[in-house]
């Protein structure tokens, strides 16, 4: 069995009708044509080594609507088990994708997309299966990552050799580290990782369209949501995908006939968000970042994009309890482990000695506080808490960062007898 360098790898029913677009995939012309959501995406994995043979009749009845599979890294290494895996595909009716682990530090563009239809070719995939590169090389200070010129390259030779455009599979931190204009010019269909749930645990799943920025590309191909799947016949995790297009999509990009491919959609959706800006409503966006779906900042103000102001505002009055601050105020709600100066640093109100927190003193916050920028203009923050179902004084003074005889305003007069929804002031 050939030694393979282990690298960690990070490699949908759209809810409303989706936007037109043109693109031109294995020579054809796709023309515009609005898709209907039902036709237009759907659930895959890739594979490599580290899956090992699977069960095609498991995986398919799960989801699994297609797969890309690794056949090469460089020209030193073809995956051992390319071939259980592509032959339990086309037993259960998987549609095949390939991808070429990108090694631009060991060989040039042109010998390692030879090597890789060499395989593909071994395999039958030519003409079957969507080809890919993998980018994602490794070295100090991410040099090779940036080489645009080398995906360039290896792009061109593919189209000479397979007679389609491939992919190009990246992160979507990498999309934005270099000029990708040329690459995107061929045509060449983008995948981009990214995970907004982080490394938990997921499944196959419509995610929605992507919350990043994908430009130059006018949109993604597909997405790889997660590197931490569950999958029925698949042992341990897998990376999970969603496909913007469907099964005549799918075989334009392989450059497979279409005669006996049934569908109505034709196209890939666009489903990049303007600005790089989700576009769902702002009370889903906040209930998802809540959820975790968006992660932490920085990750979540990227992910975010401009909605970022708009949906963080719903998030820190629902996290806020009963808190209110006056209209005018920037608010938010203190976490685990946040300092002021570290607020003020990833919300950009700047400096941290203009904001006004519960105790008084911006050293010391607590996680709940909400804390409020008066950006320095000397205006007054209102505080004040309306009281919630199971609350005591005791017990909103310590949340607040308090002592109890700051609260005021309850009604009975009694500070062991206060009422929910009464508003308490501090």
């Amino acid at each position: 069995m050939a030694h393979q360098t282990i690298r960690y790898k990070p490699k949908h029913k759209i809810a409303a009708i989706l936007t037109a677009l043109t693109l031109a995939v294995g020579g054809l012309a796709i023309a515009n044509t609005t898709i209907t959501p039902d036709a237009a995406a759907d659930t895959g994995i890739d594979v490599a080594s580290y899956q090992g043979c699977w069960d095609g009749a498991a995986a398919k009845a799960s989801g699994v609507n297609y797969a890309f599979v690794k056949l090469n890294e460089g020209t030193g290494y073809v995956n051992p088990y390319a071939t259980c895996q592509i032959n339990t595909m086309r037993a259960n009716g998987i549609r095949e994708g390939a991808y070429d682990f990108a090694s631009p530090q060991t060989a040039s563009p042109e010998a390692e997309a030879d090597y890789f239809t060499a395989q593909a070719k071994a395999h039958g995939m030519i003409g079957r299966a969507i080809p890919v590169l993998d980018w994602e090389p490794s070295a100090p200070g991410g040099y090779w990552a940036k080489q645009t010129w080398w995906a360039l390259r290896w792009v061109n030779r593919i189209k000479q050799t397979w007679g389609v455009n491939p992919m190009i599979y990246m992160s979507a931190a990498t999309i934005s580290s270099a000029d990708w204009r040329q690459v995107a010019a061929t045509n060449a269909g983008l995948w981009v990782a990214g995970y907004p749930r982080g490394y938990a645990g997921d499944r196959l799943r419509n995610p929605g369209g992507v919350p990043y920025s994908v430009a130059p590309w006018g949109f993604a191909a597909a997405w790889q949501y997660s590197s931490s799947g569950s999958v029925a016949g698949i042992s341990g995790r897998v990376d999970v995908n969603w496909f913007y297009g469907d099964a005549v999509t799918w075989a334009k990009y392989a450059g497979t006939s279409i005669d006996n491919v049934a569908s109505t959609a034709s196209q890939p959706a666009n489903n990049n968000k303007t600005g790089g800006a989700p576009v769902a409503d702002a009370q889903t966006l906040a209930t998802a970042v809540i959820r975790g779906e968006y992660g932490n900042d920085p990750q979540r103000r990227a992910l975010l994009g401009n909605r970022y102001a708009e949906v963080m505002a719903i998030v820190n009055q629902r996290l806020g309890g009963g808190k209110v601050a006056s209209s005018g105020a920037y608010c938010v709600v203190v976490q685990r482990g946040d300092t002021m100066s570290a607020i003020a640093a990833r919300t950009g109100h700047q400096p941290a000695g203009a904001w006004r927190v519960p105790s008084g003193n911006i050293n010391r916050i607590y996680p709940g506080n909400r804390v409020c920028y008066t950006g320095g203009g000397g205006y007054q923050v209102s505080r004040s808490y309306r009281v919630q179902s199971g609350d005591t004084l005791g017990k909103i003074a310590s949340r607040l960062g308090i002592s109890t005889s700051q609260l005021h305003g309850y009604r009975s007069g009694n500070p062991n007898l206060i009422y929910p929804g009464e508003v308490l002031t501090y």
